[in-house]
């Protein structure tokens, strides 16, 4: 797991975002979503996309089979269907 310094990230839907470690196929985050859920450090992993969807920082498409970060969590959290391009989270963390 590498540090990145806490790369701060405006999500939708007022979302606020921090990556506090990453590797290839995991990221620890600070999800803070005002008035439903907030997670100090949640785990999320790199998995392919079950199901059409919304990238919760770019609002851009991800299409089933897409490779995303997802809360990793049991039981389920509250933002358990969130998905994070992992084309996304690669593009940022290389100009860090």
């Amino acid at each position: 797991m590498t540090s990145t310094a806490f790369l701060p990230l405006n999500g939708t839907n007022g979302v606020r975002i921090e990556i506090l470690e990453r590797s290839d196929t995991t990221l620890v985050i600070r999800w803070v979503e005002p008035g439903r859920c907030h997670y100090g450090e949640q785990r999320w992993r790199r998995r392919s996309a079950h199901t059409s969807g919304t990238c919760a920082v770019s609002c851009c498409k991800i299409r089933r089979g897409d490779a995303v970060f997802k809360p990793a969590e049991r039981p389920a959290p509250a933002n358990a269907t969130a998905m994070i391009s992992a084309e996304l989270i690669n593009s940022l963390t290389e100009c860090i």
